[in-house]
């Protein structure tokens, strides 16, 4: 009796050794149904009329049931993920078995082989197996992904070697890592580690050069790297530990918050320039406030908190203890699709009228969704990617500027509170133009409600 079993991937190649013996040749059919916790089940069809049910428990071990073809259609009928379908090449040689698997359909061009030895000995000796090293890719014997039930459950298996994934980030000039694109064909979980793992190092570049320069343009990349890894923290809670997704993300929403006020300062500095009728103790209030701000966002960057969120997140994108093996392209779809379909509902209710409420939630919806089809640009498709971000730039366009509005008169009543000039005239850098702006937005809402997203 052979009590030692391996598994091996085998290369299309196999087949030009398969020809030359003398085989037994099975055509199989296999499908899953859903059952409990503790028991797996599926059915198999050996062609052309032998009908199996196979129940596996925890522990791994298998009951078998011969059905009937009528039960056995029944069930079909009720199968999840995707039917295997495959051949099956056994081969006998000196008490060797090597049973190899030619998969069908949907997984077309897998092959797999497993062989039965009587002892470990006779496997370290087998000249067949010996032979067979050419044909051979890798032993998969824990790799679960060739496990049966993910093969029909999950996309058909994808190779490649996610640590030289991570170093080819590493590799990049930190500066330039905003061209860097994750591989299309890749697994979700993957895919998410390194798309967060690529705006860690942009976050600690732009954290460096932001304490060395305290530049305009450096804090917003900041704060835009910050609230993109945030979303897709979000959008992909369940790819992590629960508690650290929900750490993470309360932190990196905080500090975003919590940058803003500098971010608006930099652009009244920047609006003072331009404007006449800037009164000096205005001008020099702003800078005041501004070196302070810079300051304390500075320490920020340097606090034990903030340094110690971007180790633990890091760590945390190490870990593959998820094991649901679906494509990155897939998941990110579903993503972007769920997204839009809440969208269209909020858009929808603005028929009826709407409020500041309402009109924050529209914002969160279209930011999230535009922060999350720019870090996966490619993966969505450029040119769908590209018409519903033009589509959405109708309305964020005039509903973020009627927010900056809002936000000026919030932070200059703050000012005004806090300052001991009470003559501080903040009015020249007040909007002038909100009547204006929240009648761009009811355009922009009617024009959007007669629109259809497609991803």
């Amino acid at each position: 009796m052979n009590k030692i079993q391996r598994k091996f991937l085998m290369s299309a190649d196999i087949q030009r050794w398969l020809k030359k013996q003398i085989l037994r040749l099975e055509k199989i059919e296999q499908f899953y149904i859903k059952s409990n916790r503790d028991t797996t089940c599926y059915y198999l069809k050996h062609f052309p009329n032998t009908y199996t049910k196979v129940m596996t428990d925890k522990e791994g071990k298998e009951e078998l049931l011969t059905v009937t073809e009528e039960e056995y259609t029944v069930q079909r009928k009720n199968y999840i993920g995707k039917k295997i379908a495959k051949k099956s090449y056994t081969v006998s040689i000196d008490g060797e078995t090597f049973v190899f698997f030619e998969y069908l359909k949907k997984l077309k061009g897998l092959y797999v082989l497993v062989a039965y030895f009587k002892d470990a000995k006779s496997m370290r000796d087998s000249e067949t197996l010996q032979t067979l090293q050419t044909f051979i890719l890798k032993e998969i014997d824990k790799d679960e992904k060739y496990d049966h039930r993910s093969l029909a459950l999950y996309v058909k298996p994808m190779e490649y070697d996610l640590g030289k994934l991570f170093e080819n980030i590493d590799a990049f000039e930190a500066a330039n890592l905003f061209f860097w694109q994750v591989p299309g064909r890749i697994y979700v979980r993957d895919g998410v580690a390194l798309i967060v793992y690529k705006n860690l190092r942009l976050i600690n570049y732009y954290k460096v050069n932001y304490q060395q320069k305290h530049l305009s343009a450096t804090l917003h990349r900041l704060r835009v790297l910050l609230r993109r890894t945030a979303t897709i923290l979000e959008t992909f809670s369940e790819l992590f530990n629960p508690k650290i997704q929900h750490y993470c993300t309360n932190l990196l929403l905080r500090y975003h918050e919590e940058t803003k006020l500098l971010r608006y300062l930099y652009f009244f500095g920047e609006l003072s320039t331009t404007r006449e009728n800037i009164k000096l103790s205005l001008f020099s209030e702003l800078k005041s406030l501004t070196s302070q701000e810079e300051q304390a966002v500075a320490q920020m960057f340097l606090s034990q908190p903030f340094i110690h969120l971007i180790q633990i997140l890091k760590r945390e994108l190490y870990e593959q203890e998820y094991q649901q093996y679906n494509s990155l392209k897939k998941e990110v779809k579903k993503a972007v699709k769920k997204r839009l379909k809440l969208f269209e509902m909020l858009l929808a209710q603005t028929k009826e009228g709407y409020d500041e409420e309402m009109l924050e939630q529209l914002y969160t919806s279209m930011d999230s969704l535009q922060t999350l089809m720019e870090d996966f640009f490619h993966i969505i498709g450029e040119k769908e990617a590209q018409m519903i971000i033009d589509e959405l730039n109708i309305l964020l366009k005039p509903l973020r500027e009627y927010r900056n509005c809002k936000e000026r008169a919030i932070i200059f009543s703050y000012m005004k509170e806090q300052s001991e000039n009470s003559t501080l005239d903040t009015d020249p850098l007040l909007c002038e133009n909100i009547d204006a702006v929240e009648e761009k937005i009811e355009n922009a809402l009617k024009l959007l409600r007669t629109s259809k997203f497609y991803i």
